[in-house]
């Protein structure tokens, strides 16, 4: 049977807010977003939560914006919350590996939305007498990202293997070195129309892109342009990929003081 008892709760706090004012988009998207953390799900690489992860509402407190929730891996979801509160608490945000940091970014800009769109903030406790896990503010996710992510033009050489999206231009990029495919915005429907006749071909985009600056892992790109470089092996290929990532530096003077400056 499974435990029904509370695995957490949300508490969604603000002046003089109440439930009853609350759109549902709202109530959805926050508690969507903490089922996210919880789980640990990357929202690009997963369409929704795995059954056995999920999150339900067992109750709403009487007269109060507080959410009490249970986890069907109740010890997992506990484990990753708390994660999400050492990272908050975080300067360089070693304290999570890149892949669980990619993950939590996106949840966490979602629930800093809604604490701005309430005024308040959103709190994560496992009881109604503990002082909470963590909580968002409207500028968490602002912090979070001028901390450890950095922005610049570059190049990315990959396979393209996906294009298309429902309410935006996006491609997929399977890139060298990389587990994981690189879910890329598309700028414009043109330019996604020109990658459609090049599926399953490797290319070089070129692009913005944003680094978890502690190991120059994308975070996420916006392709602007792209060519078909015409690679003799795979060491070249490896050495164009390395030194077009390394572009962003080109308009920094003093790259270990910069990395110093953001670490303090």
């Amino acid at each position: 049977m499974a435990d029904t008892r509370q695995t957490f709760e949300v508490r969604l706090v603000g002046p003089d807010y109440t439930p009853e004012c609350m759109p549902l988009r709202w109530f959805n998207d926050a508690l969507s977003a903490v089922q996210d953390l919880a789980s640990g799900r990357d929202p690009f690489e997963m369409r929704q939560v795995p059954p056995e992860k999920g999150i339900s509402v067992a109750r709403i407190r009487t007269g109060s914006a507080v959410y009490s929730c249970v986890a069907r891996a109740p010890k997992e979801a506990r484990a990753n919350l708390s994660r999400i509160g050492e990272l908050l608490a975080s300067t360089t945000g070693e304290e999570i590996d890149d892949d669980r940091l990619v993950a939590s970014l996106r949840p966490i800009r979602v629930l800093s939305e809604v604490a701005k769109t309430i005024k308040g903030q959103i709190e994560v406790a496992l009881n109604k007498t503990a002082a909470p896990l963590f909580s968002i503010a409207k500028d968490a996710y602002q912090r979070i990202s001028g901390r450890l992510l950095l922005t610049g033009e570059t190049t990315v050489v990959g396979r393209l293997q996906r294009i298309g999206g429902a309410t935006r231009e996006r491609c997929l990029l399977h890139i060298p070195g990389r587990n994981r495919g690189l879910y890329c915005n598309v700028a414009g429907e043109k330019l996604a129309r020109r990658l459609g006749q090049h599926l399953y071909e490797d290319i070089a985009a070129s692009g913005t892109a944003t680094w978890i600056h502690r190991s120059w892992r994308i975070y996420r790109f916006v392709v602007k342009d792209f060519s078909q470089p015409r690679l003799s092996n795979a060491r070249e290929a490896l050495e164009q990929l390395r030194n077009a990532g390394l572009k962003a530096w080109d308009t920094i003077p003093d790259p270990a003081a910069f990395i110093q400056e953001l670490r303090s």
